[in-house]
């Protein structure tokens, strides 16, 4: 690839004129791109900057509203009046410790409806499984196995949050006021004083909306999610669906960062804030097209700038290219031309100055050798049919001589009818092969005229042949002779010299746009080496080197025949029209015409099967 567009820049002046106004642009375009991106990453760190700022102001409003949430149980974990009855009480309630939980469930009211963080505030009796709340009491069954008690007891007096997986609904319908998913419970054990600690527990639901509602003033569109986790990474709250997961931070060394995240189509900017006392971390995600949309404007306009130097570049090339590198191409161009023989070329043009001259002087000069080199052609072809209607008059001495012992053999050996039988053939091949100045016959009359010849030959030695005639083949026009050379050498040089299982195969096809007739048999073959040879000189026969009838004494005379039927091919049917030939040693050998269908004539066209009948030598 590079070598050719390397090969291309150097054959063409357009493309290197091209080049160099495209270099030229190269600094501007740089420059212009570096800065754009150099803007658009400013950009980024500033709104990363400003939303940094703002997120650690949430954070720092969360963790003082948290620390008044802490000193809340606080103060009812250490109330003196209502430790000392939560002690009286035992496992079965009395009168007295009935009561006494009523003027301890008016001392949890009283207490947090000074903080409406906490307003349902619960204190837990252990001993019992009695939970007081705001909203009633609820009795809990088996509370040593209740996942939020063992994890109260076990944080040994210190505040431990607690976060609900599902909704639970106690007997009154309503949810359970520690089993709410919309809440995270702040738990302590009470009596902080005392050195034993009882197993009794405070407990803060907290509404996850306050936080939620606190989020989502820190959005800055509404694309942009918003997640608050505690220290060990649980999820507190989220302005995202529920069903959404929350992305894990991809490089912990870094607070801002912008990329392809796991669930999101584009790229997103990351900012993380982490607080310095509670060690809760706030994230934001926003996608990175809404906070560069301020940006893309200059983008545009840069995009257009380098877009309209380019086409200024291209325009300015034709420019040159049109004035002084477009008449060389033409005249480069009309050389190649008449390199390959297309001898009526000319140039055609409209200048006046020094490059019309010289495409002027071409054309009289074209225009000079083509009539020139069309006398000496017109010699040429004349004696070339003056050559092949004296080859046609002839028949090969070598099938006379075979003949002439095939009925003598026949006279002596066999009976007269069968003498009879050759002779007629042998007459009715040598009345068509003379056909009284007739040059062009149907395939079908081709074929017949192929069995008389065929018929003669399978007297000397036994063979099969089989004729195929593709559908709409029988009535196309084929010029004289031109299947018999191929036939004879089938039957000389390739089933005469092979012994037993002898078999000969003639067709005629439509392929297309290819009329295309076959000579195949199954004899001897050729070596390779020979095939190469025949092939090579087959190749070189050509309408356009003038000289179909030269090299003749070069060649052997096994290529006479082959040389002849290709030689009127070319002539007859134009350059297009082709002779190939197939052969494996051993195996046999098969020779085929490729005639354009345009060119081959028809005495009637006919809509038909395609006929096929077989013909063995007695």
């Amino acid at each position: 690839m590079i070598r050719t567009w390397k090969n291309r820049f150097r054959q063409s002046i357009q493309l290197r004129l091209t080049g160099y106004f495209i270099l030229i642009l190269i600094p501007l375009v740089v420059i212009s791109t570096f800065s754009n991106h150099r803007s658009r990453t400013i950009l980024k760190n500033q709104i990363g900057d400003r939303t940094q700022s703002a997120m650690q102001s949430v954070v720092h409003y969360v963790d003082l509203t948290m620390q008044g949430v802490y000193e809340l149980t606080t103060v009812l974990a250490n109330n003196y009046d209502i430790n000392r009855r939560f002690e009286y009480a035992g496992k079965v309630l009395t009168p007295q410790s009935i009561l006494d939980f009523q003027w301890i469930d008016q001392q949890i009211a009283a207490i947090s409806s000074v903080n409406r963080m906490a307003p349902k505030a619960s204190l837990f009796h252990y001993d019992s499984g009695i939970l007081l709340s705001t909203t009633g009491y609820q009795k809990e069954q088996n509370p040593e196995q209740l996942e939020w008690v063992k994890q109260a007891i076990e944080a040994d007096g210190k505040i431990t949050l607690f976060f609900p997986e599902e909704n639970r609904y106690n007997a009154n319908h309503m949810i359970d006021p520690i089993y709410n998913k919309n809440v995270m419970v702040v738990m302590r054990r009470m009596s902080l004083l005392n050195p034993e600690r009882n197993k009794n527990i405070v407990i803060l639901p907290l509404s996850k909306d306050y936080f939620v509602s606190q989020l989502r003033r820190l959005l800055p569109s509404s694309h942009a999610e918003a997640f608050l986790f505690t220290q060990d990474g649980k999820l507190i709250a989220t302005t995202a669906s529920s069903t959404a997961t929350p992305p894990s931070w991809p490089d912990e060394g870094k607070d801002l960062i912008a990329g392809y995240l796991p669930g999101y189509p584009e790229r997103m900017l990351m900012v993380r804030v982490t607080s310095q006392d509670s060690g809760w971390k706030l994230v934001m995600i926003q996608p990175e097209k809404d906070i560069l949309q301020e940006s893309r404007t200059l983008q545009g306009w840069t995009y257009l700038i380098i877009a309209v130097s380019v086409l200024i570049s291209l325009w300015i090339s034709w420019i040159v290219y049109s004035g002084i590198s477009k008449p060389m191409k033409k005249m480069v161009a009309a050389m190649k031309e008449m390199r390959r023989g297309q001898l009526d070329i000319q140039i055609i043009h409209r200048r006046e100055d020094e490059f019309g001259y010289v495409m002027d002087t071409f054309n009289h000069l074209a225009s000079a050798q083509r009539h020139l080199i069309e006398d000496v052609y017109e010699k040429q072809i004349l004696l070339t049919k003056t050559e092949f209607k004296l080859l046609q008059s002839q028949i090969n001495p070598h099938f006379l001589y075979n003949t002439l012992d095939s009925i003598y053999s026949a006279a002596v050996l066999s009976d007269a009818d069968d003498v009879g039988e050759m002779v007629i053939n042998l007459s009715k091949f040598l009345r068509y092969s003379l056909g009284k100045g007739k040059e062009h016959y149907t395939v079908s009359e081709t074929f017949n005229h192929l069995n008389y010849y065929i018929k003669v030959q399978q007297r000397r030695f036994d063979f099969e042949v089989t004729y195929r005639m593709g559908e709409g083949t029988e009535d196309i026009l084929l010029l004289k002779l031109l299947l018999q050379p191929l036939v004879e050498n089938a039957i000389l040089h390739g089933l005469e010299r092979k012994h037993g299982g002898r078999a000969l195969e003639i067709s005629a096809v439509n392929d297309g746009e290819w009329f295309i007739a076959e000579v195949k048999d199954n004899g001897v073959g050729m070596a390779p080496d020979r095939l190469q040879y025949i092939q090579q000189q087959l190749d070189g026969i050509s309408v356009m080197n003038w000289d179909l009838s030269a090299g003749r004494d070069r060649m052997d005379a096994e290529l006479y025949g082959l040389r002849n039927v290709k030689s009127r091919l070319k002539l007859h049917y134009g350059e297009n029209a082709d002779l190939v030939i197939d052969s494996d040693e051993l195996e046999g050998t098969r020779i085929r015409l490729y005639i354009p269908r345009v060119e081959c004539g028809s005495i009637q066209y006919m809509e038909g099967t395609g006929h096929e009948f077989n013909d063995r030598g007695r």
